[in-house]
């Protein structure tokens, strides 16, 4: 990646925090920890439209750890009901190339920022615990990616694109987002210093124009065609960073069903 890296500005974070280097050792064994996720999806409206007479939806993904001593999210899998489409591949899109490329979202083209949120991450350093507020960005990417790009200041400035892939799924999902967290993201300063993030939000939320019979037609990001009896389910698996400070097998988040007519 040719983003500043966190592990990159090691000597400057370490100094900023007081933190000498010759304090900067390796971790103690991973701890092993009960670990919790919680998972809250709503979508908007509550009333579906049709497959004949899809309707335009806005979508909001929550995902908080409450948990005192959070394990590291290595990779996650957003299951979203049936009857819950993306229209994304309608969208124009900005690759990860130029993303990286350019450092930031400033070449991406109009109409592929597709939503926006705020994340937090805990660091840990050498058992300093150090927050930091991210502003997510919700960007459409060709391949049927999205790109979940994080911004933040303080105390590290960081600036990484997270990559979801969209596929469809089976049972009484209908697609699902599946997401893995970049190295440089989970683990700031090889072996010492980690930074689990224990908050993630974002709303999806986009409009685009396309030609269809010789007419302008705007079309969704997230449309909706049905109703499922019960409402529509959502479920997130998660897996962990076994070389982090704090350990746990994989698991399972669901959120309740949302409600629908």
């Amino acid at each position: 990646m040719s983003f500043p890296r966190w592990r990159t500005l090691a000597g400057v974070t370490l100094a900023a925090l007081g933190v000498t280097a010759a304090s900067a050792q390796a971790a103690d064994p991973p701890k092993p920890v009960d670990m919790v996720q919680n998972l809250r999806v709503t979508i908007s409206p509550a009333k579906s439209g049709t497959s004949r007479a899809p309707k335009a939806a806005s979508i909001g993904v929550t995902i908080q750890s409450p948990t005192s001593e959070p394990a590291t999210t290595e990779t996650v899998s957003v299951s979203f009901g049936k009857g819950v489409e993306f229209n994304n591949r309608a969208f124009p899109t900005c690759s990860l190339q130029t993303i990286n490329a350019n450092r930031s979202l400033s070449k991406c083209p109009r109409g592929s920022i597709v939503g926006k949120g705020t994340a937090r991450a805990i660091g840990f350093l050498n058992g300093t615990r150090v927050p930091e507020t991210l502003r997510v960005t919700a960007v459409n990417s060709p391949g049927n990616t999205l790109q979940l790009y994080v911004a933040g200041t303080n105390p590290l400035p960081i600036a990484a694109p997270i990559t979801g892939r969209l596929v469809k799924a089976s049972g009484k999902y209908g697609y699902k987002l599946n997401v893995r967290l970049p190295q440089d993201l989970q683990e700031v300063i090889p072996g010492t210093a980690w930074a689990p993030l224990v908050y993630f939000h974002v709303d999806v939320k986009a409009t685009t124009t396309v030609r269809r019979g010789g007419k302008s037609t705007k079309v969704p990001y997230v449309q909706t065609v049905k109703c499922p009896s019960g409402g529509w389910p959502f479920e997130a698996a998660f897996t962990f960073d076994q070389a982090a400070p704090f350990i746990d097998g994989p698991l399972n988040a669901v959120s309740p069903n949302q409600k629908c007519s």
